[in-house]
Formats: structure tokens, C-alpha cells, sequence
């Protein structure tokens, strides 16, 4: 074995060991979807107290009840999560609105005991206003404005102003809670039906597609294969391992560096710092991975650009872009459900969602629709689609090309709870990239799918303060 083999097996077996650590280790980790499940729970809560949707039981069977709520929050406190203390402050709030005030005062005296700072004074806050008789501590209400947001923060003034006897504050909290109970429900009516109408046309289109395959007859044209590629596997071997390597590189070693050099006056607290700092990250892991690419593809006789199939220009690549991404909506939402009763609640998630869901403000929301919508669909489709799966095109059966570039994308997020939709995604991207013969149409799908996603978070989370 020659000695560039021998450097590229023991690279393959440090990349191969690293992915499986991390894959093994996100098992480990509760899945964000669950805080993104209760983010529609609490959003569930606000619209239910608009009273123009009608008598309580008509909300009840429309939106759900609290006991619902509770069900929801204990299915997610059953794993450990960083946000258990905030998130047992609200579900002691859940069980003293529905009236079980013992399992309210256990969770409360459970944080009394064991957290610190805001979350503890705001339990002794919680419990003095549900105690009997009642206790009135201070700050109460600016530590309930900070430490609980919408149906619980105004279900606790409500009942701190009704003990304070304030009539004045009473009634402009109702009026508030009118308005953001209206806009709540118009949110939860546009996070449901969008996704269900784009799957009802996504299912369509498939059965065009179908139906246009079958309809083929055999004499005729099929659809042409994209030129085959002079390098063989060995040669791709390498180039998705080095890659692998410098994404490990840069996101283990050098980013961290990086910050022991600044100091570590750069604790990444606010969603900010950590915004920049993946913003960063991602921007060298592009600009090294572009590199190596160019480099690569320079010694086959074409500039690395010629590589790429554009086909049809940007008309092309929205009109399949656009059809791809309603073609994908009931595939991956279907492979998600699947995913989250396997799992369940584990396997972890992209930790761009965490930052996303601290967010609070326009600059950290540009930069975060940027990196997700504009750098990632644009570099890892040339990666993956562009490079990876016209390579294996070329000495694979086509669906087994395009599920293997699926699986690789998929892999490449190192998480277990997107795995399975990932891959289904990734397979899709590559279908419509054949389809098309337009690179541009999957980075259109791709920009489409994390824009849905990136807005629907919005949506569900407190992105309301910032003005949405």
C-alpha cells in the first residue's frame, strides 16, 4: 500500500469514528422537536382564550384543553433537557389552572430545592400566589414578566392582580390577552394548513410524474443521464473523506482555538455571539470546502465550474426548485413522524434550532435566514448533488445513487432524529437535480425547505417581540 493510501485509510477510520460519536452521542440528547411541540402548546393555550371562537368546550375541542398541555409537557420532561427548571415553572402553572394545586406545589418546591437565582425566587413567587391563604411577595410581578412569557405570564398576572385588587390592570391584561389570543390562533392556522395544502400538491405532482413515466413508451427518448465522470471511486473516496476532515478541522479544532485565543471573555451566551460564531464557522467550512473542491476537479481538463449542470437557467431552476419542495413536504413530514416514534424524543437536532428559538431580534434573525437559507443550500448542494452524486451517477444504478447521496447528506448533519427525513430529503434534492439537469433547482429546494422551516420557528416561537 502506498504511502497517500495508507494517510487516506487512517484518515477515513478518524472521520468514520468521529461521525459515529457524534451520531452515537446525539442519541443521547432529547430531540428539539420536542421544545418545538411545545411551542405550539403554548401557542394552543394563548388562542384558546379568544373568546370570539366561542363557549369553552367549542375551544376545547378545536384547539385542546390544558390537560392536554400537561400530557404534552410531561411526555417532554421525561428526558432531561437544559430548559427542565423553565420549563417545570410552567407546567406547575398547567397544574394550578387545572385545579391539582398539590402537583403544582411539588413541581415548585422541587425547583425551590434545587435551582438558583430568577427560576427560584419566581417558584416562591408562584406558590405564594396559589397558597392559602395567599402570599404576596416582592417583585413579584417584574420577576413573572421576565421569567414566564405568554399564556403562563399572563395567567400569573392575572392571578397577581386579582389578589392585588388592581381592576385598572386586570382589565387592560384582558384586553391584551383578547388581541395576542387572536393573533395566536391566525399563527396556528397558518403553521397547519400551509404544510397540509404544499403536501396535497406535492402529492399531485407525483402522480403526474408517475403517470408520465409509465406513459413512456420504450422505443422512446428517455430522459438523459448527466455525463459521466472521468474519476473513479477511489478518487471520490478521498474527496469526501478530506472534506469530512477539514469540517471536523475547522469545527473542533480551529473554531475553538479560535476562541482560547480571543479569551474566554467570549462565553456565547446571547444568541447573538453564538449566531456569529456559527455564522463564522460555516463561512470557513464554505470557503475551505469550495477550495478543496476547485482543486480537486482542476486536473480533469475543465474548469471546476463546467462540472456543474445549469441547464434551463433560473427559470428552470425555480419552476423545479418550486415543484420539488411541495414534492418533498408529505415524504419528509411523513419520515419525521416515523422518526419521532422510533426515537422517541431522542436523537437530538441541529443545533441551529436552539439559537434560533433565543432569538429575539432583526439582525440575529438576518444573519441566522442568511447562513440557513443562503450559504447552506448553496454550498452543500454543490457538494453533495453537484459533486458526490454526479460522481456515483456514474457507476451506481440512479436510485441507488440518489439514495446513497441522501444517506451521505443526511450523515453529513450528525444528528439521529433527522437521519431518516434527511435522507429522504437528500434523495428527493438529487431526483430533481436529474430531473432538471439544473444544479440551481436544487439550491432553490433546498433554500425553500430551510426558509419554511426557519419561518415556521418564527411562528411558533417568541419572535412576536421582535415585531413578527
Amino acid at each position: 500500500m502506498s504511502l497517500k493510501r495508507l494517510v487516506l485509510a487512517a484518515l477515513s477510520v478518524v472521520v468514520a469514528a468521529l461521525i459515529t460519536v457524534s451520531l452515537v452521542g446525539s442519541y443521547l440528547e432529547p430531540q428539539t422537536q420536542g421544545q418545538i411541540n411545545l411551542l405550539q402548546t403554548n401557542l394552543s393555550l394563548q388562542a384558546h382564550e379568544w373568546q370570539e371562537l366561542g363557549d369553552v368546550a367549542t375551544r376545547d375541542r378545536l384547539i385542546g384543553n390544558v390537560q392536554s398541555a400537561i400530557e404534552a409537557y410531561e411526555q417532554v420532561l421525561a428526558t432531561p433537557t437544559p430548559q427542565n427548571q423553565r420549563l417545570r415553572l410552567e407546567l406547575g402553572l398547567l397544574y394550578a389552572d387545572a385545579g391539582q394545586r398539590d402537583r403544582a406545589f411539588d413541581t415548585w418546591q422541587h425547583l425551590i430545592n434545587e435551582a438558583q437565582g430568577a427560576t427560584h425566587s419566581t417558584a416562591e413567587v408562584l406558590m405564594g400566589l396559589w397558597a392559602d391563604p395567599p402570599q404576596l411577595l416582592p417583585d413579584a410581578e417584574t420577576l413573572i414578566k421576565n421569567a414566564l412569557q405568554g399564556w403562563f405570564r399572563d395567567r400569573a398576572l392575572k392571578r397577581l392582580y386579582e389578589l392585588q385588587q388592581r381592576p385598572d390592570a386586570l382589565t387592560a391584561l384582558t384586553t391584551a390577552v383578547q388581541n395576542r389570543a387572536q393573533a395566536a390562533f391566525y399563527r396556528l392556522v397558518l403553521i397547519g394548513t400551509t404544510p397540509l395544502l404544499g403536501s396535497l400538491i406535492g402529492i399531485v405532482l407525483w402522480i403526474v410524474w408517475i403517470y408520465q413515466h409509465l406513459r413512456r413508451r420504450p422505443q422512446e427518448q428517455p430522459l438523459p443521464p448527466l455525463t459521466a465522470v472521468p474519476w473513479g471511486w477511489e478518487t471520490l473516496w478521498a474527496g469526501m473523506v478530506i472534506w469530512f476532515a477539514l469540517f471536523f478541522a475547522i469545527s473542533l479544532v480551529l473554531m475553538p482555538l479560535v476562541r482560547s485565543f480571543i479569551g474566554m471573555a467570549l462565553p456565547l451566551r446571547s444568541a447573538m455571539a453564538q449566531t456569529l460564531y456559527a455564522l463564522l464557522t460555516y463561512a470557513l467550512m464554505t470557503l475551505a470546502g469550495l477550495s478543496w473542491l476547485w482543486y480537486f476537479l482542476r486536473s480533469f481538463g475543465k474548469r471546476p465550474s463546467d462540472w456543474l449542470r445549469w441547464q434551463g437557467g433560473v427559470g428552470g431552476a425555480l419552476r423545479w426548485g418550486v415543484s420539488g419542495y411541495l414534492a418533498a413536504l408529505p415524504l419528509v413530514l411523513l419520515s419525521s413522524l416515523i422518526s419521532q416514534a422510533l426515537l422517541k424524543n431522542q436523537g437530538g437536532g441541529n443545533p441551529l434550532l436552539e439559537i434560533i428559538l433565543q432569538s429575539r431580534d432583526y439582525t440575529t434573525f438576518a444573519l441566522l435566514y442568511v447562513m440557513v437559507a443562503v450559504m447552506a443550500p448553496f454550498f452543500e448542494e454543490i457538494l453533495f448533488r453537484g459533486f458526490f452524486f454526479r460522481s456515483v451517477q456514474s457507476y451506481l444504478p440512479l436510485g441507488m445513487a440518489m439514495g446513497l447521496t441522501g444517506l451521505l447528506f443526511a450523515i453529513a448533519h450528525l444528528n439521529l432524529a433527522d437521519l431518516l427525513p434527511l435522507t429522504v430529503l437528500g434523495t428527493v434534492l438529487s431526483y430533481i437535480y436529474w430531473r432538471s439537469q439544473n444544479l440551481g433547482a436544487a439550491m432553490v429546494l433546498h433554500s425553500l425547505w430551510n426558509s419554511g422551516s426557519f419561518l415556521g420557528l418564527l411562528l411558533l416561537s417568541g419572535g412576536t417581540e421582535a415585531g413578527f
